[in-house]
């Protein structure tokens, strides 16, 4: 009686931390940036896809204002882990926005040469965060 006193809680308790490990192990839950950061890999990949001259000014436009949105929700969500990402990706994506806003209706072809620069800068400080989070997101 007195052994089997002993190995009942024992079980027990070894049940339970088996268990919780388990639990602990199979738990896939990520950090909040994951989802926005393939959100912006998204809205990123639909602004640098495009060939960028006088006829798809409008659509680069409208590309970086959803690039920009999604941006600032990466940039709120993962600046604590990733400062130096954000703040490249922050500054490449304002650059970017502030040169489709200065361009006039029939740009030149050195102010397309220009915007597309800005554009690929983009590409890569998005690039940059998504190796960054990589490891926390796959």
């Amino acid at each position: 009686m007195f052994t089997q006193r002993r190995i009942l809680p024992a079980f027990a308790v070894a049940a339970f931390a088996s268990a919780a490990l388990i639990a602990g192990c199979g738990d896939d839950s990520k950090p909040e940036y994951c989802d926005r950061v393939d959100d912006l890999r998204s809205s990123v990949s639909a602004l640098t896809d495009i060939s960028i001259n006088g006829d798809t000014i409008n659509t680069v436009e409208t590309n970086v204002e959803t690039v920009q949105s999604d941006a600032e929700a990466v940039v709120d969500s993962a600046r604590a882990d990733f400062p130096e990402e954000t703040d490249a990706l922050e500054n490449a994506v304002s650059n970017t926005s502030d040169a489709v806003n200065e361009l006039p209706a029939s740009p030149s072809a050195t102010q397309i040469a220009a915007l597309a620069v800005n554009v690929a800068d983009v590409g890569k400080a998005a690039s940059s965060l998504y190796d960054a989070t990589a490891s926390a997101c796959d």
